[in-house]
């Protein structure tokens, strides 16, 4: 897509989120969004959930018109001894998302501590070759139900691929590892290149995927992601770049021979900790989500995009200082409904 064109794109995206915004849904009509659909994606929480918990959130998102899933396959806590795997825990939840119909995007990623380049399970690991056969032992294991991986998450931020400099030299050395070692187990399968966090600076992920590009990563994927989280204020407001950015990496793809090639949205959404703590209300989480899924569907290069996340993580007052705990889009900690929920109603 040369420039004018996707400048197009972006301009028809803002109209179509002043049509959502300005029009009232009809009851159970389906939101406006993208070809490819929409989904959840989840925490680490997700994974410690009771099979009761597991269910009743998994019926909830049953109840909408989402058709996806992000589950995270953790290395951290699956590999527990050099070669030695427990896959009970991504079992259970890769089986319930399945069971229920749910395409799943799997999130392979972390380290083990003891292999790890870091102190933190986020840290990137010492060898990338360690984490391409753990990659590959699980496309093994659930090739059979999963077609699409995402390679760690937000590489970008220091939380997530350690305090080390040139993040996407690393990064980069450890996807063209990865996706060689998925691709001769699953040659059909989809790699998606980690979901890039907005922020400013050499990290920034305008910054990060022209060093993919430079770093000789071009290849080494077969779609790339963003996270555009646009909360307090909307994408008009365009915080640390987020909207902005996918216009940019869309250039770069483009410029680099990879116009062929999506954009998926593996996180987006607004926390209800309310707008006096840097959030929003929970109306104004539904519109915010509405605006987006409605813009992403005027994209023709998007891929699925997926709403981070399900469920909130607590529900007392205490909490609202804690954003992170307030994400989730159809459910309260305690299963109320909230009004993302009405919206994405089947």
């Amino acid at each position: 897509m040369n420039r004018p064109s996707l400048r197009a794109a972006v301009l028809s995206a803002v109209a179509a989120v002043a049509l959502v915004l300005g029009l009232a849904t009809p009851a159970n009509a389906a939101p406006v969004a993208p070809a490819a659909g929409y989904g959840f994606a989840t925490g680490s929480e997700f994974l410690q959930y009771s099979q009761a918990d597991l269910d009743r959130t998994l019926d909830t998102v049953k109840q909408t018109s989402a058709s996806w899933i992000r589950l995270g396959i953790d290395r951290s806590q699956i590999e527990t001894g050099p070669g030695v795997y427990n896959w009970s825990t991504s079992d259970r939840v890769i089986n319930a998302a399945r069971a229920r119909g749910l395409k799943v995007l799997a999130l392979i990623a972390y380290t083990p501590l003891l292999q790890g380049g870091g102190l933190l399970k986020t840290a990137p690991p010492a060898n990338v070759n360690d984490f391409a056969v753990f990659a590959q032992r699980a496309v093994q294991r659930y090739g059979g139900q999963v077609n699409n991986w995402e390679i760690w998450n937000e590489p970008n931020l220091p939380l997530f691929f350690g305090n080390i400099p040139n993040k996407s030299a690393a990064y980069s050395r450890l996807l063209k590892a990865t996706y060689g070692a998925i691709k001769r187990v699953q040659p059909n399968s989809t790699v998606i290149a980690a979901g890039l966090s907005p922020m400013q600076g050499s990290d920034s992920p305008v910054a990060f995927v022209n060093d993919l590009y430079r770093f000789g990563a071009k290849g080494s994927f077969d779609a790339l992601a963003l996270h555009p989280y646009v909360f307090p204020g909307g994408i008009g407001a365009n915080p640390n770049g987020a909207w902005s950015d996918i216009a940019a990496v869309r250039g770069l793809m483009v410029r680099n021979g990879d116009a062929g090639k999506k954009i998926w949205f593996t996180e987006f959404g607004a926390p209800t900790n309310g707008p006096r703590n840097g959030g929003n209300t929970p109306e104004q989480q539904r519109d915010i989500i509405a605006s987006q899924l409605a813009a992403f569907a005027q994209m023709p290069f998007a891929g699925p995009a997926f709403i981070y996340t399900i469920r909130d993580t607590a529900n007392d007052p205490g909490s609202l200082n804690n954003r992170e705990t307030r994400f989730g889009a159809l459910l309260t900690s305690d299963y109320k409904l909230k009004p993302t929920f009405f919206l994405l109603r089947r």
